[in-house]
């Protein structure tokens, strides 16, 4: 009997099948009576007890969706609040760094600007010196002479800008 009720429909919609058509007819007999159906009583509404009907239920599940929908709307809304938000933040850092940039850009012009500054002062120095000066007033004020040869001494040092002395510098080889 199950295999009577599967049957292949040609078509691109999908029709209700109407099962008891495709069973075969039963054969009746003729002394037994249909028997009646015996439906189940609806419990009376006793305001002393409280009872569960479908009308209470769905309307519960009403509630329900309601409820659930304000919790999906409520989520749905903070997620776009902090969607804008991120954009915002990132429209403010790429603001910060364009500053940034400019800021970097103006010191190395003031940079640029002192070390020219310094480079003409520095040549207008040198050009004050005058060496002959320096060594007359250096051998025949001061009584200095200059280092024969041995008495220079020549030692290595690790870096190149300065020097701290912590002991007397060796004596010549």
């Amino acid at each position: 009997m199950a295999d009577n009720r599967k049957y292949y429909i040609d078509g691109s919609t999908v029709r209700k099948l109407d099962y008891y058509a495709a069973e075969p007819a039963r054969k009746a007999i003729p002394n037994e009576m249909p028997k009646p159906q015996v439906r189940p009583k609806k419990p009376t509404a006793n305001p002393n007890t409280r009872t569960k009907t479908k009308t209470s239920t769905a309307k519960r599940i009403k509630d329900r969706r309601w409820v659930d929908d304000l919790k999906h709307g409520f989520g749905m809304i903070c997620a776009a609040a902090v969607v804008v938000c991120m954009c915002f933040y990132i429209l403010k850092l790429s603001a910060d760094v364009k500053d940034g940039k400019n800021k970097i850009a103006n010191l190395r012009t003031q940079l640029n600007a002192q070390l020219d500054e310094n480079a003409e002062y520095s040549s207008g120095l040198d050009s004050m010196v005058n060496l002959e000066e320096i060594y007359n007033i250096a051998t025949n004020e001061l009584g200095m002479v200059y280092s024969e040869p041995g008495q220079t001494v020549y030692y290595s040092q690790s870096n190149d800008d300065y020097v701290v002395q912590y002991k007397d510098v060796p004596e010549a080889k």
